[in-house]
């Protein structure tokens, strides 16, 4: 080691630990869908967890059980709380109490099969907390904006309302 050049010797060391953070790979999640011997139903599997989604009644579907877009909101409400829950963890804000009601706006007739775009062209969401201050609220406001991967893709794909209510 004597005879390696000091300047060589820090970039191998740099090297070696900034290399993870450059060729971290990106998390993979992946789910399937299938249909199964009911129309308008479908069976979905994500790791060893089964859920059933169905059309609505409109479509054709048994309206049994939650419908796709419903997932979606759900999915964005979910990671809403959990993201808000980690963040106040994290930042030792008191948090005892926190929900998210989602809505999204689309116009049905392009599911129908009419010459309309059927993608969501609004959220609203609503959040609320018991336990942080109204600073702290907005806190966790700005964690949800920024940390949650459900929030920071539907951003890109339709304007998003969300409003902190403190309980």
């Amino acid at each position: 080691m004597k005879n390696i050049p000091l300047i060589l010797l820090t970039g191998l060391l740099l090297a070696s630990f900034s290399q993870p953070a450059f060729s971290q790979k990106l998390a993979t999640l992946k789910v399937e869908a299938q249909l199964s011997n009911e129309a308008g139903r479908s069976i979905i599997k994500a790791r060893d967890h089964h859920l059933v989604i169905d059309a609505p009644s409109p479509l054709g579907g048994p309206n049994e059980a939650i419908n796709p877009i419903e997932i979606l909101l759900s999915a964005l409400a979910s990671c809403a709380v959990l993201v808000s829950e980690r963040a106040a963890h994290e930042m030792d804000i008191t948090l005892t109490y926190a929900s998210a009601s989602v809505e999204g706006g689309l116009d049905p007739r392009g599911v129908k099969g009419e010459d309309v775009n059927p993608r969501l062209q609004a959220f609203r969401v609503e959040l609320q907390l018991a336990g942080p201050t109204e600073k702290q609220a907005q806190q966790l406001k700005v964690a949800i904006q920024k940390r949650c991967p459900v929030y920071t893709t539907l951003e890109r794909a339709a304007p998003i309302e969300l409003e902190v209510r403190i309980k």
